[in-house]
């Protein structure tokens, strides 16, 4: 599936030197001049961007969270963390599934003024998530390695620590390998900024790729869930009864 008919004709060439700007001049005092900029540069353009990109996310998945708020970034940075800083230097997109507190998988979209990137993260991955992917891939090895070979042919790679000493010796397909010995690990096409960025032809390139990952997505997606497709109504207050309260409260704060 390729982007829908939105009309996302790129960035402005001026977002990354306004990134750049930010980087000396972001100032709680600067702020009421610095935002109408940012919406202008990037916050609209990155809308435009996620409303394009939706139905391809659902067609990799119909159950990933596809409500703006929740999947794409705002202008302003945690001022928990960043008071001095008011505004984001980057931004991102993000589709992912509603549900566990942790392992939580999804496809994104990043930029910042250098470097853009998209691909496959398992958000709040834990040990106990790795190991189940673990064993999913070994049961279903041949299916893996047909999906990290078209990996290598879309040139996007597994990022992510590797274990010391090889913990499969057993295994003899060198890609699988690779990805078993991951400690974690998150799936990217990373790329320098070039003139894709400042036309409707990113959207084209970031849909393909979600496309080319979609058999691989789906893989870990079993791994992590099984076969679930639960239907969640957070305005209802209705959820499978197998979730914990935590699970139910953590789901209604990402639905809302």
């Amino acid at each position: 599936m390729s982007c829908s008919a939105i009309n996302f004709n790129g960035f402005p060439k001026d977002f990354v030197d306004f990134l750049f700007y930010l980087q000396f001049n972001n100032t709680m005092e600067l702020l009421s001049e610095n935002k109408p900029t940012y919406k202008r540069l990037i916050t609209e353009p990155l809308t435009l961007l996620f409303h394009a990109l939706t139905p391809v996310a659902l067609s990799v998945s119909e159950t990933v969270i596809t409500k703006p708020s929740k999947c794409v970034s705002t202008m302003y940075n945690d001022m928990r963390f960043s008071r001095a800083t008011p505004l984001k230097r980057y931004m991102y997109i993000r589709f992912r599934e509603a549900f566990n507190e942790k392992d939580i998988i999804g496809l994104y979209f990043d930029m910042g003024c250098d470097f853009y990137g998209y691909g496959i993260r398992i958000y709040k991955q834990s040990s106990a998530g790795m190991e189940r992917i673990r064993e999913y891939a070994i049961q279903n090895s041949q299916s893996f390695i047909r999906e990290l070979e078209i990996l290598n042919q879309l040139k996007i790679v597994i990022v992510g620590d590797k274990f010391v000493k090889d913990h499969y010796p057993e295994i003899k397909n060198e890609a699988l390998k690779d990805f078993l010995n991951r400690k974690s690990f998150y799936i990217e096409r990373a790329c320098p900024i070039n003139e894709a960025v400042f036309n409707g032809k990113l959207c084209n390139e970031i849909a393909e790729a979600y496309n080319g990952i979609k058999g691989l997505y789906s893989l870990l997606r079993n791994a992590l869930y099984g076969n679930c497709k639960r239907e969640y109504s957070a305005d209802h207050g209705t959820f499978p009864s197998d979730l914990s309260n935590n699970e139910k409260d953590y789901l209604t704060d990402l639905l809302t």
